[in-house]
């Protein structure tokens, strides 16, 4: 039976796994810090994913798509999060490796919009550092929606789907950054 992240007991998940509750407890002290580290190791995943893009000979409207799909995986496996992340230490190891993987996906991001910029498919004024932030800001918030949506009683909310926000994000940050000319003569 599943009670919930918030409703779970360390024993819980120790029996769960197949644990002591004390064997648990000398690999982690509390269940955030397990939660931490898997929604790290699928952070890692979605990097390992989208952190050879930058070398892919294929055009940044092309990596914007993987980096889009790799996300949606991202979310699905680490529902959660935002609302676990929000609660965790900031002194953690964890939370620092956490920090340092989203900053590593913000210098993949920017990679691609440098690109998109020499192909004269983005903008030649796009302001990359605001516009990779932006966009990694933009894809934390989807998944913070996602984190709540289940929970919330708002019928707004109740009908989310991370497959459609993700995507029609994703292309809405597009057009805007596009550069029409270009897309108008395909």
């Amino acid at each position: 039976d599943q009670v919930g992240f918030k409703n779970a007991k360390m024993e819980d998940i120790a029996h769960k796994v197949g644990f002591s509750k004390a064997s648990l407890y000398s690999y982690f002290r509390d269940k955030e810090e397990i939660a931490m580290q898997i929604i790290k190791l699928h952070l890692e995943n979605f990097y390992k994913k989208i952190s050879s893009l930058p070398e892919k000979n294929i055009s940044a409207k092309e990596k914007l798509g993987f980096i889009k799909n790799g996300y949606m995986d991202f979310i699905r496996k680490a529902k959660n999060y935002i609302i676990i992340k929000s609660n965790m230490d900031c002194n953690d190891i964890t939370h620092k490796e956490v920090i340092e993987l989203k900053t590593n996906i913000y210098y993949v991001l920017s990679s691609i919009l440098e690109q998109g910029i020499k192909e004269k498919t983005f903008i030649k004024s796009l302001n990359i550092p605001k516009s990779a932030l932006l966009l990694e800001s933009m894809l934390t918030g989807i998944s913070f929606i996602n984190s709540i949506a289940d929970q919330s009683n708002d019928k707004t909310l109740s009908g989310f789907n991370i497959e459609e926000m993700t995507s029609f994000a994703m292309d809405f940050f597009y057009m805007g950054i596009t550069n029409t000319k270009q897309e108008l003569c395909k």
